[in-house]
Formats: C-alpha cells, sequence, structure tokens
C-alpha cells in the first residue's frame, strides 16, 4: 500500500511538471522558493541538535527585511552582506554598477551586474527595493515614538493526543520525579515589539511549554514541599529588551535581554548560528555586536545591559550580564552544592526538571575594542564569567579538558583584510595563561563568476569557553581541528553549481568515541532555474565520523566508521502566479560496521494565495520509509509567524500539515495550523513521558496578530 501512495505521488509531480513546462513563463514571477537557502541551514541546525528550538533570533532580520526592503542603491546595502545574501564581491559589483551607471530602478536591471544570475536575484528579490533612495531624516523621539509599530502576537499549540506524562494525576507526582508532567499539554506564547526603523526597539517574550504549570496553587502539598522555592512561577520564561542605535557617538545601547557577536564566534557569540549548509562558501562570520534576544530560548542569551560608543573608526563596546540559568547539580559529601551540566532544553514539566531550574547564576562582564580604516578591521575581546556554583562535570574520560570551577577569563583578537578580490578573515582566542583556539580563512573571487572559501580551524582540547559558536563540526567549542574548502560557481544566467570539501580531526576522546578520531563531510550541489517559474535543485552530500562499537567479548569499545549519504531533488514550480507546487524527494543511507539502514522522503507541497480574498494556503503530503532513527530525515515546514517546525521523518508513515493564514484586517492576521503524522509499522509513538498510545500524532497552532 504505502508503494502504491508513493508510486502515484511521483506521478502526480511529474505530470504537474509537465503541465507547468507548457505555461506562459509571464504567469509565475514572484511566489519562488526564494529563502530556500534559510530553510535548508534551519535544516541543518535541526539534525545537529534535536532538541526543538526557537529560530527567531537567526530569522528575525529576514522576517523583518520582507516587510520592509533594503534599498540597494542605499548606504544599508551592506547588510545584504551580514545576512548572507550576497559576499563581498556581489557587493563591489553592485557597488562599482551603481557609481558607472548611475541608480538601479528595476530589480530586472540586476542582471546586468557581473557575478549576479538569476538565483541570486530570485534570492535576493523579497529583501530588497530600487529606485531613489529615501532620504535619511535626523533622530526625533518625538517622530519615533508617533511613527513606530507595535505588535502583539498570541499563539496556542497542542498535541491532541495523550502522552504518557500526563497518565497519573499530578498529586502522584512525587513517586516518578522524572515522569510526571505537571502542567497542562497547551503550549502557549505571547509576544510584543515596538519597532521605529533601526534606531529605537522594546518587546518581550514570555512562554509557556506543553507540560509546564501555568499556576501553582493547584499543585499537592506533597508536590510543593519536594519543590521547596523551586516551585513554578507564572510567567516560566519571561525575557524583554529596550534598545536604541544610531545616536550620535552612541552607536548602541540596550538594557534587559541581549546577544553578542563578536569575531569569527570564537570567544565571545551567544545564540545560533549557521554551520554547514548548501550556502558552501558563507563560513565568515559578520558578527553585529549587540542585539536584543527575541527568541523564546530560555539559557543561551545575556540579561544586564550593553552599549556601543563609536568615534570615526573606533568603537568600543562594554557588557555586563547577570542571569539565572538551568544546571543539573549534586550534592557533595561535605553538603555543598555542585552543577555537572548547564541544561539548555528550557523545559520545566516535571519535578526533576522544576529542581534544575535557575540553579546556576552566571555573571559575565566585558567588552570589545574595534578599529576600521579602509580596508582593515581589527578588534580585541575581553570578559569574565563568575558562576554561583563550581561546575564540576562527571569524572569520564572524554570530559578531562572540560571547564571546572566557577571563573572563567577568555580574550582573542580578530581581524578582517580585504584586498582587492581576496578577503582574509581570523580570530584568535584564548584563555589567559592556558589554552588558545584559533580560526583563520581567505574568501577569494578570482573572477566574478567564482567564489572560494578556504578556512582553517585549531580549537585545543583545553580550551574553555561558554558563550561561544564558531564555525565547527562539533557542538562543544574544544577539541578539533579541520580543513574546509568551499566553492560557488555561477555556470550561467540558469545554473549554479556550489560544493565544499570540510576534513577534521579530534585530538582527544569524544563522547561515545573511546579514542583520538578524524572524519570528513562532503557536499555538491547544482541549482537550476530552467524558467521563470521554474527552479530545481540537485544534492549529494555525505558524511563520515568515527563511534563507539560495542562486542560482547570487547573489554573496551571499539572504534567503527559511521558514515551518512543523502540524495537530495526539490523543485519549486508556479503554475500561476497565485498557485505554486513544490516537491521534493530525498533518499539516504546510514551505515556502522555492520549495521545499515536506509531511507526514503517524498512530499509535495502546495502553494495558494487567492487573488480578492485575503487568505493563503499551505499544504503538504508527505510519504516516508526509513529502517529507524539512524536513517530519519529531516524537512522544514511552513509554520505561523515566528514558529519552526522542522521534523524528522523515520519509520514509515505519512505527514500531512494544512496552513491557513488569513488577513482579517489591514492590521490583524489569524494563522491556523494542524498537522498529523501516521505511522505504518507502529502502535506506541515516541517512548518515556512523551509516549503516546496509537499511530498517529495531531499538532494544532492558533495565532493571531495585532499591528497598530
Amino acid at each position: 500500500m504505502e508503494r502504491k501512495r508513493i508510486y502515484y505521488l511521483l506521478l502526480l509531480s511529474v505530470l504537474l511538471f509537465r503541465m507547468i513546462t507548457n505555461v506562459d513563463a509571464q504567469n509565475g514571477d514572484t511566489l519562488h522558493n526564494s529563502v530556500e537557502f534559510l530553510t535548508n541551514q534551519l535544516e541543518d541546525i535541526a539534525k545537529s541538535s534535536d532538541r526543538q528550538q526557537d529560530y527567531s533570533d537567526l530569522a528575525d532580520d529576514y522576517i523583518y527585511y520582507t516587510k520592509h526592503p533594503i534599498n540597494i542603491n542605499g548606504h544599508d546595502v551592506s547588510k545584504l552582506l551580514q545576512l548572507h545574501l550576497l559576499d563581498e564581491a556581489q557587493l563591489a559589483s553592485l557597488t562599482d554598477y551603481i557609481h558607472k551607471n548611475g541608480i538601479i530602478l528595476s530589480i530586472y536591471e540586476l542582471q546586468y551586474v557581473s557575478g549576479f544570475n538569476a538565483q541570486v536575484i530570485q534570492q535576493l528579490s523579497p529583501f530588497i527595493e530600487t529606485g531613489v533612495p529615501k532620504k535619511a531624516k535626523p533622530f526625533s523621539w518625538k517622530e519615533a515614538l508617533k511613527y513606530g509599530r507595535h505588535q502583539i502576537l498570541m499563539r496556542y499549540g497542542q498535541i491532541l493526543e495523550s502522552s504518557a506524562g500526563y497518565a497519573i494525576p499530578a498529586d502522584s507526582a512525587y513517586l516518578k520525579p522524572g515522569s510526571i508532567y505537571l502542567g497542562s499539554p497547551q503550549k502557549l506564547y505571547l509576544r510584543y515589539g515596538f519597532r521605529s526603523g533601526d534606531h529605537l526597539r522594546w518587546g518581550f517574550t514570555t512562554e509557556k511549554d506543553a507540560g509546564e504549570v501555568f499556576f501553582s496553587n493547584h499543585l499537592s502539598d506533597s508536590v510543593k514541599r519536594i519543590l521547596g522555592k523551586h516551585k513554578p512561577h507564572f510567567p516560566d520564561f519571561f525575557s524583554a529588551y529596550a534598545y536604541v542605535s544610531q545616536l550620535g557617538i552612541l552607536k548602541k545601547a540596550i538594557i534587559g535581554d541581549y546577544h553578542l557577536e563578536f569575531g569569527q564566534g570564537l570567544c565571545l557569540w551567544s545564540g545560533l548560528t549557521f554551520g554547514k549548509s548548501a550556502e558552501t562558501t558563507t563560513v565568515k562570520y559578520y558578527g553585529t555586536g549587540i542585539r536584543p534576544n527575541t527568541s523564546a530560548n530560555e539559557n543561551r542569551f545575556f540579561r544586564g545591559a550593553a552599549f556601543t560608543l563609536g568615534v570615526k573608526n573606533i568603537t568600543l563596546t562594554a557588557f555586563y550580564s547577570h542571569n539565572k540559568v538551568d544546571g543539573s547539580f549534586f550534592i557533595t559529601p561535605s553538603g555543598k552544592d555542585e552543577i555537572t551540566t548547564i541544561l539548555e532544553t528550557g523545559n520545566h514539566r516535571t519535578i526533576s526538571e522544576l529542581l534544575s531550574e535557575n540553579r546556576l547564576t552566571i555573571d559575565a562582564f566585558g567588552g570589545h575594542i574595534g578599529y576600521s580604516y579602509h580596508f582593515m578591521k581589527v578588534g580585541a575581546t575581553y570578559y569574565r564569567t563568575r558562576l554561583s556554583l563550581p561546575l564540576e562535570p562527571s569524572g569520564k574520560l572524554y570530559r578531562q579538558f572540560y571547564f571546572r570551577g566557577n571563573q572563567l577569563s577568555n580574550v582573542s583578537v580578530d581581524l578582517n583584510f580585504q584586498f582587492s578580490h581576496i578577503s582574509f578573515f581570523g580570530e584568535l582566542a584564548a584563555n589567559p595563561g592556558a589554552s588558545m583556539a584559533g580560526i583563520a580563512g581567505i574568501n577569494a573571487y578570482p573572477s566574478d563568476r567564482f567564489t572560494l572559501t578556504l578556512s582553517y580551524r585549531n580549537i585545543s582540547p583545553s580550551y574553555k569557553v561558554i558563550y561561544a559558536a564558531p564555525f565547527m563540526e562539533s557542538g562543544s567549542v574544544n577539541n578539533e581541528r579541520g580543513i574546509y574548502l568551499g566553492i560557488k560557481i555561477l555556470l550561467s544566467r540558469q545554473f549554479t553549481f556550489k560544493a565544499y570539501a570540510d576534513y577534521f580531526s579530534f585530538p582527544w576522546l569524544r563522547f561515545q568515541v573511546n579514542a583520538p578520531s578524524i572524519g570528513k563531510a562532503f557536499l555538491a550541489q547544482l541549482d537550476m532555474i530552467p524558467e521563470r517559474n521554474i527552479s530545481m535543485y540537485f544534492r549529494l552530500r555525505y558524511q563520515q565520523r568515527a563511534e563507539n562499537i560495542s562486542n560482547p567479548d570487547d573489554y573496551h569499545p571499539l572504534l567503527a566508521v559511521k558514515s551518512y549519504a543523502d540524495f537530495r531533488y526539490a523543485i519549486s514550480y508556479a503554475i500561476l502566479p497565485a498557485l505554486i507546487f513544490k516537491t521534493r524527494i530525498e533518499y539516504v543511507r546510514f551505515t556502522k560496521a555492520s549495521d545499515h539502514e536506509k531511507g526514503f522522503l517524498i512530499y509535495q507541497d502546495i502553494v495558494y494565495r487567492f487573488e480578492h480574498f485575503p487568505l493563503k494556503i499551505n499544504f503538504r503530503y508527505a510519504l516516508f520509509d526509513t529502517d529507524g532513527w539512524n536513517s530519519r530525515i529531516y524537512a522544514y515546514e511552513n509554520d505561523v509567524l515566528y514558529a519552526f517546525t522542522i521534523p524528522a521523518y523515520y519509520d514509515r508513515g505519512q505527514r500531512i500539515y494544512l496552513l491557513l493564514h488569513y488577513k482579517l484586517k489591514k492590521h490583524i492576521n489569524i494563522w491556523l495550523k494542524t498537522s498529523r503524522t501516521v505511522f505504518f509499522n507502529k502502535k506506541v509513538i515516541s517512548s518515556g513521558p512523551d509516549a503516546i498510545v496509537g499511530n498517529h500524532k495531531t499538532d494544532v497552532k492558533l495565532q493571531v496578530q495585532l499591528k497598530f
């Protein structure tokens, strides 16, 4: 039965493709999947971390600039570089073209700019505008407050099937402190924001996850006694900020929750970053310094105040943070509390999770100084981190070099040099008097159609840092060496070829790897836009690493090669300006010693926007067949605004979702999404407190946006 479904879905996709190849290209122009590069990178992040995360911080600017496009003739065009929408050579070509020919009046004129082809223009189109730039007005508090825009988002979400965590009454939670959810299955989210251009912003975000307690007064006395001062509070998570920028020498200032981004992420970079992806030449970081925290990720941000001053070519940033985070703890024989691990899940559903909430206070203070002059930018960072309780990871051998104690210092120097068609970048970081880490790279542009990136990283096993996120293979910022080569070739106006090769090694032991090891990763992708209403790509990706393998006769686990190969074809085609079809076919193979798995996914998306009715519909039907969890496949889904769903498809089954976006009035938007996964070979989904008896799982979301 499943094979017939796959066959019919393939046949439907082929027939639709044959239909649209005969459609006049003028009928489809603007509704392509122009943010494919962003969704692909989010899939790669999800694959490296199986935790559900809020990617708002990564996507916030992209969402903002779709509503407030960047004028490519203006001074803000360099923001396209920070958004990874252009590389340095393309930005230089664009600037040179405008200098020689005057302002660009139409997006179609971009095809005459060196280094631009149909794919680049399609990728840019949602975020830019052309024509004469609006003249910047001097900042006025009165004008900013009068013409700024407010936004309120309210979201409700719930999995309809009941899981094991809700089966036992919360009054009995003391019997199973790690397995019984104390709260309700609803997930609630509220976000408010005010923004007046780039000068003035403030807002807050609050969230209650499924299983968390809204109010604690209904808990039994026995549960309250166990929790003590760790009783749940309302709201479970609350984050707020007030931010100003470009006010004379005060370039940026913030009070509340924020992120810091400097250098190449090796010393001071909080929050999420993009890693290896099909954007093979975007490994260089463009730090924005201070940035408000707008996500619901509950631990990886600073809470306090920060500011940046700028005079001529010099900038100075200083910050202070005092933030409570979750941590696994234990009590020593002498009666002292110690933290074994800093937790980042943000879940406070059970007694055990609540007892770990806000266990650790982290104070951090320091700053960054930067100097820029024409082709050169250099900077230096220093900060200290103090923990209210000592961090004492378990005594497992692979954790020998992990940070222990309650005080840590980090320092780094970062640089960027731009010479004609070559850009040098890097950062050298250290724990003063101890270990070091470094990243160095080159972006080269031999021609306007060829880009090359070469990057080397060497991070000592004993390097210690809490707030860092450099470009690397591992999720832990230590114990890695690697060299990365990425290329992008604009073969023609319709074809782009991208590839990377990454060779890396781990000098010391790692989790589930009981010896030093090596690995490699490759990717090759061909992007094609044969017609204005058709875009597609072929991708091949391969990764190989080492991992423990245990046999009954072995005293110590041995290492085995673990490999993962991924083959993907995706196409987006607009039958009509208001009707888009998207098809993806993916096949994966996983191998580890004698363990072999394969997986297959095919889905069909339909996107329709009514011409004379304010409703947009997104629909997906997906079929998947994998041999197990190791051969799972991730696929991004359209979702309500500021929500991100990237489910893992594994075992055998089907998944359907329907997303409705209705614009009730000019200032009111309503989203409704329902999704359902049905497994053909399972009678119980998931395990532990998340276990659902049955073969299906249904999720609903309702969101309302008010703008005024």
